[in-house]
């Protein structure tokens, strides 16, 4: 008894596999539609042959039960427990029937297999699909003509409510077809494997893809067959989605333009968008003119923008593209494996929406594409580095709560970590993002606003008090003390509190990659690569977002931008020390450590500047750059030059003079006023 086994499964995933990109080791990074803009402006992301040939017929109105990777096996790798539950009656029968088809006496096996289907219906509940797949099965010489109507019987008794814990009604339409293919009937052969691939069968989606090939490498077999619709549909999506196949053999020098040049010629041809498609992608624009323009299709819609920005019209690129967006589904996905990236063509043209919107100036409207391409890396890029403060802040109040669902497949592959507290959506990181952006620019009571709930609250917290501290505190030592207190925090939470999310911190990925060593362009085949080549011509960044993204960068253009910042600020307390004392040549100290790695350069200047003016520290546990002790400020302060309370007294004395030189003037007008209004006596 047959049952659909692992090995198909396997021939399955060897055969459809979908290939993507690969950036050496590390995560699977989502992808990106603006670090190569030329790029995704060429490329036309395949279709999944998979999920394509399901739907070259409806869906079935009966719900055939698929079995083909059984998690649950018994020896025989069927279903735990399939052959059990039947009536004593027939379970002997169905027995004594695979006894002598396992004993090679094949007619013993069909007389017992007919006993059970002539039992009372109410007596074969169980076994009568078992059966009716035997007798087919079984149909060897001279009883031919038996095959097919007892696989379409296997169907109809399934549809009755007979028992099928095998997955034998789907597994039939496979074995029928295999008959008509054996017969040279292709278009018959394709329609029941198409019906069989809309129950979703992946054995059928592997038939479908072998037979598609045969007919690819044989001319008149493949004229003929193109006669049919359904034949026409499968052979376009064939040409469309060959690039996600895993293995693809050439046989011969231009077989996929000769396969191209018959679906051409036929008129009125069925699947014509996915031939459109298909053409664009190996440089065949007088195809995909003439095909994107029979159906209209969001696919089409899409090939004829990619056509439009070939001519260099961006107007009639973005119409078409907003045509395109509004006919995909939020569920269309063309990423099978759950294991990998989403391929949402709604996400993807969206994002290519805001690329155009970028290019043209219209940052905002990007802002707002980007957002619904669901492309995080992208966002990121247009909330930090070209949208302003402002812009970016409305666009963070403007995020309805209603929308966290919307990006769910696509952020299930995003890097995440604790500051989401498992919270992983747009609004939540466009929060801490601009949060950070805030924080970097001095706006610290507004950036507590966004860190609110968040693990950094305190911190942040901490480290605003600091710099106001830092700035209102009249005491040298007290104003040094806050400036340390910040440059610990920087230093210490840094790209939690102050890392760009994009370059050159990467926050988004926890700045465990630098994601800008990956932005070499992947080498491409040679129609794909004069694609990008073509779209390289158009101006892909504007003066306009060229500025921005010089004003918006941090104030350190270097990877953890933050432990300069906390050099900076350690450097600025030691500045406020006395020269000769301990707490300034451990404030240059720490400032050389915090950026020993990141900033190497800074170190000798700091060295130097200690050797000139700070004193020789011994016995202090102090190794310059590396090791530094806390500085200690109240001695520091006792070092101080005693000046603080004659200025206070010259303070004193200044106030009462100027108090009395402005009291003076007041009196002298008043003593006139008195005397004009006196009476001449």
């Amino acid at each position: 008894m047959p049952c659909r086994s692992l090995f198909a499964s396997l021939v399955v995933l060897l055969l459809l596999a979908p290939l993507r990109d690969a950036r050496a080791c590390g995560p699977d990074f989502p992808p990106e539609l603006l670090t190569d803009r030329a790029r995704t402006l060429a490329e036309l992301p395949d279709g999944t042959f998979a999920l394509e040939v399901s739907r070259l017929l409806p869906k079935p109105v009966d719900s055939f039960q698929v079995v083909e990777v059984v998690e649950n096996a018994d020896a025989q790798g069927e279903p735990v427990g399939a052959r059990e539950g039947g009536g004593a009656r027939e379970t002997e029968l169905y027995a004594a029937g695979a006894r002598a088809f396992h004993a090679g006496d094949l007619m013993e096996a069909r007389a017992r297999f007919q006993d059970v289907l002539a039992l009372p219906p109410e007596e074969r509940r169980r076994f009568s699909t078992f059966a009716a797949y035997m007798l087919a099965r079984t149909a060897g010489a001279g009883l031919q003509h038996e095959a097919r109507p007892r696989f379409a019987e296997v169907r109809e008794l399934a549809r009755q409510g007979f028992d099928d814990p095998l997955g034998l009604a789907v597994a039939s339409l496979g074995e029928e077809a295999r008959l008509l293919l054996e017969q040279g009937d292709d278009t018959g052969a394709i329609r029941l494997y198409a019906e069989q691939a809309a129950h979703g069968s992946g054995s059928a989606t592997t038939s479908l893809l072998l037979v598609a090939r045969a007919l690819h490498r044989d001319e008149a077999r493949l004229r003929e067959a193109l006669k049919d619709p359904l034949v026409q549909r499968l052979m376009a999506t064939f040409v469309w989605t060959r690039g996600q196949e895993w293995q693809w053999v050439e046989e011969e020098e231009g077989g996929l333009q000769r396969l191209l040049d018959a679906l051409a010629a036929v008129p009125g041809l069925a699947g014509a968008d996915r031939l459109a498609a298909g053409a664009w992608r190996v440089g065949r624009f007088d195809l995909a003119e003439r095909f994107a323009a029979q159906e209209r299709t969001p696919l089409a819609a899409w090939v004829q923008a990619k056509l439009a920005l070939r001519r260099g019209d961006r107007a009639a690129a973005e119409q078409l593209l907003a045509e395109a967006a509004k006919g995909w589904t939020e569920a269309e996905d063309w990423t099978t494996d759950p294991e990998m990236s989403s391929l949402r063509p709604l996400t993807r043209t969206e994002g290519e929406r805001g690329l155009l919107a970028l290019m043209r100036g219209d940052f905002t409207g990007s802002a707002e594409r980007m957002l619904a391409s669901c492309a995080w890396p992208d966002i990121a890029y247009v909330a930090e580095r070209v949208l302003t403060v402002e812009e970016l802040q409305r666009l963070v109040a403007a995020q309805a709560p209603t929308a966290a669902e919307q990006c769910k497949p696509e952020l299930a592959h995003v890097w995440d970590d604790d500051a989401r507290e498992g919270t992983n959506s747009i609004a939540g990181r466009l929060r801490l993002l601009l949060a950070r952006r805030l924080l970097r620019t001095g706006a610290g009571p507004e950036a507590l606003e966004h860190f609110r709930g968040t693990p950094w609250e305190q911190p942040a917290r901490q480290y605003v008090e600091a710099r106001e501290r830092a700035r209102n505190e009249d005491d040298a030592v007290d104003r040094a003390r806050a400036l340390y207190d910040a440059a610990l925090l920087a230093r210490r939470m840094g790209m939690e509190l102050l890392g760009t999310e994009a370059s050159p911190d990467w926050a988004q990925v926890d700045g465990m990659y630098d994601l800008g060593a990956y932005d070499g362009q992947r080498e491409l085949p040679p129609e794909e690569d004069a694609l990008r080549r073509k779209m390289a011509e158009l101006p892909l960044v504007s003066d306009g977002e060229q500025q921005r993204m010089t004003a918006h960068a941090p104030p350190h253009a270097r990877r953890y931008h933050y432990r300069s910042t906390a050099s900076d600020l350690a450097e600025e307390a030691a500045n406020l020390m006395p020269k000769r004392s301990q707490a300034y040549a451990v404030l240059l100290c720490h400032a050389a450590r915090f950026t020993s790695s990141s900033e190497p350069e800074r170190m000798p200047r700091l060295w130097s500047t200690y050797v000139k003016h700070g004193p020789a520290i011994h016995g202090d546990g102090m190794l310059f750059g590396q090791e530094c002790p806390e500085p200690d400020f109240e001695r520091a302060r006792a070092q101080q030059p005693k000046l603080s309370l004659p200025w206070k007294g010259l303070r004193r004395r200044t106030l009462a003079a100027l108090g009395g030189g402005l009291l003076l003037p007041v009196a002298l007008g008043a003593t006139l006023f008195l005397r004009r209004k006196r009476k001449p006596a």
